[in-house]
């Protein structure tokens, strides 16, 4: 045998005689070959490998006495596998009762009764101990092949045992990790949940108020510089109020992917804010940005979620404070791309790069820092999902991110997204346009369960030229369709409303009726208009503005989509205005 096993074992008999024959047998190598082979066919050795190592005893000659050096054994953590119990030791505890307290420290241990009669039959010993699964009974007098049988089998039980129950014990620990894993995101989840139904809600109050703010401000073309200056407080904080709906959304929800030409710098100057407020005043943040550089195609609210998530991280790693440094840079790729870039592939690129102070990432944890649930923080810090939602997000951009990180000095994480190329003569017109109010004669049908969001709609809509038909819900929305189906240009409709049909199912029974009509959705809260259909949206040739809205940016979009136009540029979003500045 190997001594991969517990050989210790515990001689508890109150004639010395009988400890000196244990010794002779478990110390000493016996010389049978016959022994050799039939431990070979007991436990699958090859016999050439069978070599007995002796055991390490112990000995007490009462029960009290054994009781304490099994005490002293498992506190040192060198617990006995096995114990020979006489049954019979006057004056004290009997080897039955012996047993019971030994198993009352040390569980585990396999114990042999030894007797010469027959004071209990086994029954008794099963009552007065409970269970009979850690007993065998040795009959004295011994035979010496039977007492190294039950001694290498019972220190191979005791052994394997304990592996079990450490490996169950392992099992145990990382079913409740994943458990509490789980719970964590389910409360991301409900959380998500909880911020789209306030958001919508919120995000109509919102519409209400910055449409009207534009109708004043309109109205009042020429007024005082106060009262002018009233209004730009009104729609400044309508834009922060919406702003903050939209971090909110970011932060917790998923969201279909909606991408537009977006100015980098200026997204992460608008968002600043906010990390700042997220990281604390022991860290500090600075922000150093490229003036010349380009646009990238992308979703503004994936990307403010990704950086979020990698501030939260880098905020994590410097409990004591720190300072914590973002970047960004043009970088071009040749043909051949260097070994520090293995993902990299030939063209122009945007790098962002989140660089921090922290305690930095161990080499050995660096490979599994993207899989989901993968952390290092202590159990209820962290769930382990915001580097995988990076990860996700960042590839679904078609980019790829690089991770350098040393012990005691930091991480730097950099995200890679495709740059655009230069705006053209007509997007630079279009652009430049942006800001006017573009007019029509067409009629539209506007569907909006809200009253004030669908009266506020409908006078913005008219100011500029359009019939307006109104409906407050799906059912309503299509007895009007009944008579005036034929002069419906566009359907503009909110998604979710009540008496049981959305806003993509109003869609597309109409549709499936006049297949030229257009389709404009407007929502608070993306996530609802399209689920898991990413291709919705370009599939059917319908735009999506998102509550709250600019007056320009809805007239721009019903333009737009009753032209023919591409949906890209089909909506801002609010409080992207800003001029990058250093945070």
């Amino acid at each position: 045998m190997g001594d991969n096993f517990n050989r210790r074992i515990l001689i508890i008999d109150d004639n010395r005689l009988i400890h000196e024959d244990f010794r002779k047998i478990l110390t000493i190598a016996p010389a049978s070959v016959g022994y050799g082979k039939l431990s070979a066919e007991l436990f699958g050795d090859e016999v050439e490998k069978c070599r007995f190592a002796g055991f390490e005893l112990d000995f007490a000659c009462q029960g009290q006495e054994g009781l304490e050096k099994v005490q002293h054994a498992v506190a040192v953590d060198r617990p006995y596998g096995v114990a020979f119990v006489d049954v019979r030791m006057p004056p004290g505890w009997d080897g039955i009762e012996t047993t019971a307290r030994l198993w009352e420290i040390s569980p585990e241990l396999q114990v042999v009764i030894c007797t010469a009669y027959s004071d209990y039959d086994w029954s008794d010993i099963a009552r007065k101990l409970g269970h009979t699964d850690h007993v065998l009974i040795l009959k004295k007098p011994f035979d010496t092949i039977e007492v190294l049988q039950m001694a290498e089998t019972l220190a191979r039980k005791w052994t394997l045992a304990r592996q079990a129950r450490l490996r169950l014990a392992d099992l145990d620990a990382v079913i409740k990790q994943r458990t509490e894993e789980l719970r964590q995101s389910q409360k991301l989840e409900a959380l998500g949940q909880l911020a789209g139904g306030v958001a919508h809600d919120f995000n109509n109050l919102l519409t209400v108020i910055r449409g009207n703010a534009d109708l004043t401000r309109r109205h009042l073309q020429g007024c005082s510089e106060e009262v002018a200056g009233w209004l730009e407080e009104i729609c400044a904080a309508s834009d922060r109020a919406a702003n903050l709906t939209r971090q909110l959304l970011a932060f917790s929800r998923k969201q279909i992917m909606q991408p537009r030409p977006l100015d980098l710098d200026r997204v992460i100057l608008n968002l600043s804010k906010m990390l700042k407020r997220i990281i604390g005043e022991n860290i500090d943040l600075k922000c150093r940005y490229d003036p010349a550089l380009p646009m990238v195609q992308a979703d503004i609210s994936m990307l403010e979620q990704a950086l979020v998530n990698l501030v939260v991280n880098a905020r994590d790693a410097m409990p004591g404070g720190g300072q914590l440094l973002i970047t960004t840079e043009k970088l071009t790729f040749p043909e051949a791309s260097a070994p520090a870039h293995p993902e990299a592939r030939p063209g122009d690129f945007v790098c962002i790069t989140v660089k921090d102070t922290g305690s930095g990432i161990a080499p050995e944890h660096l490979p599994h820092i993207f899989e989901p649930f993968f952390t290092t923080k202590d159990v209820g810090k962290g769930t382990g999902l915001g580097l995988a939602t990076v990860y996700g997000i960042v590839k679904q951009h078609e980019g790829w991110i690089e991770v350098s990180s040393q012990v005691g000095c930091g991480s730097t994480f950099r995200l890679f997204l495709q740059a655009l190329p230069s705006l053209q003569p007509e997007e630079a017109k279009e652009k430049a346009d942006a800001n006017e109010m573009p007019r029509g004669k067409e009629t539209i049908l506007l569907v909006e369960d809200d009253e004030a969001v669908r009266k506020v709609t409908r006078i913005i809509l008219e100011r500029s030229g359009y019939n307006v038909l109104e409906a407050g819900s799906g059912p309503a929305a299509l007895q009007a369709w009944e008579t005036a189906a034929a002069k419906v240009d566009l359907l503009l409709t909110d998604v979710i409303m009540p008496e049981g049909i959305t806003g993509r199912e109003l869609a597309e029974r109409l549709r499936a009726q006049k297949a030229s009509l257009k389709v404009i959705y407007q929502s608070g809260y993306s996530a609802e208009i399209i689920g898991t259909d990413g291709e919705f949206l370009s599939r059917t040739k319908s735009f999506l503005l998102q509550k709250p809205c600019l007056s320009q940016d809805l007239l721009r979009t019903v333009r737009r989509c009753l032209d023919g136009l591409g949906a890209d540029c089909a909506q801002v979003p609010l409080g992207l205005e800003a001029s990058p500045a250093s945070c």
